[in-house]
């Protein structure tokens, strides 16, 4: 028998668990791309950027590239086809992956703010030191938030120094012209499905060490981990890697997103649970506990006012 999912009836049933979880010692966040919504643009917003990033380069590769995982997932052809013109398109088929790879990064990285922007500050309302398994690869929540919190990266994250290099272009134009990979040294993995060997990498064994440690919540922003359209996840192994720990190590379980089903779904299955299946668009959610925490500096916590960031939520939503 399933356990009972969560799902609230009014704006403040799912913005009071975001708010204990967020008011909680020893927090474990689990991050995706939903965290950085709008900042960073959701994946099919990338993909057309980085199709219209090859009409400034000027240049295609004559020849028929090889389908990889890589090229299924940053230029479908459904996409591709839309898009352009069917000359254009073929064209555009025989581009390398590498190049993909950079137009990819360059297309999620942002400059760093003096201010964080709100879907980051709200951490710094959180209890420190939490953790954050960030499976996004744009580094912004490592740069805003660490110190005090503890940023686990387990997907790598881009190469900021280099795309802000004055001559990061030549480094393109190498990338589309012949397929030069951009270096990288924290090995960015990019979309596609994880490799049985991913759960090897050094930030795993860090989570493992601090989920087995007393918590009462882990909070789960944004993160599908790679739903694709037939029900598969790209991030099985990290399913598992978390499945079974969560097993060992009994959390309260927050999922924050827009459609929060899927995900509260995968653990009420695994766990046996109950799922707190709250539809809040983060970026919103962030705005009014920031606003709600400067309205009142003496608040002990976030939890306090959760009535407050349910009330400044739905003006935001209405």
């Amino acid at each position: 028998m399933k356990a009972p999912r969560d799902f609230p009836a009014d704006t403040l049933g799912h913005v009071s668990p975001v708010t204990a979880a967020l008011s909680s010692l020893n927090l474990f966040v689990v991050s995706g791309a939903g965290l950085a919504i709008p900042i960073i643009p959701p994946t099919d917003m990338i993909v057309q950027l980085g199709i219209s990033a090859y009409d400034e380069i000027g240049s295609y590769p004559a020849r028929r590239a090889p389908r990889s995982v890589i090229r299924d997932r940053l230029l479908p052809l459904h996409v591709l086809f839309a898009q352009r013109e069917r000359w254009k398109a073929y064209l555009l088929m025989g581009v390398f992956d590498e190049a993909l790879a950079a137009f990819f990064q360059q297309n999620i990285y942002r400059p760093i703010e003096p201010t964080a922007p709100a879907n980051y500050r709200v951490f710094s309302f959180v209890p420190p030191p939490a953790v954050f398994f960030d499976f996004n690869t744009d580094a912004l929540l490592a740069n805003y938030c660490e110190p005090p919190h503890i940023v686990l990266n387990p997907h790598g994250a881009i190469e900021r120094r280099l795309i802000e290099h004055p001559q990061f272009e030549q480094f393109l134009r190498a990338a589309a012209e012949f397929g030069l990979a951009l270096p990288n040294s924290s090995g960015i993995w990019l979309p596609g499905p994880e490799p049985r060997t991913i759960t090897r990498r050094h930030e795993y064994k860090f989570a493992m060490q601090r989920l087995s440690r007393c918590g009462e919540f882990l909070l789960l922003v944004g993160y599908s981990f790679g739903r694709q359209q037939n029900g598969s996840i790209d991030d099985a192994e990290s399913f598992e890697f978390l499945g079974e720990l969560l097993k060992r190590f009994r959390r309260r379980i927050v999922v924050v997103d827009p459609r929060p089903e899927h995900v509260a779904g995968l653990f009420e299955d695994r766990l046996r649970q109950r799922i707190y299946a709250c539809k809040l668009y983060w970026n919103h959610f962030a705005e009014a506990a920031c606003l709600a925490m400067a309205e009142t500096p003496g608040a002990l916590d976030l939890f306090c006012l959760s009535r407050r960031v349910a009330r400044l939520y739905d003006e935001r939503t209405r």
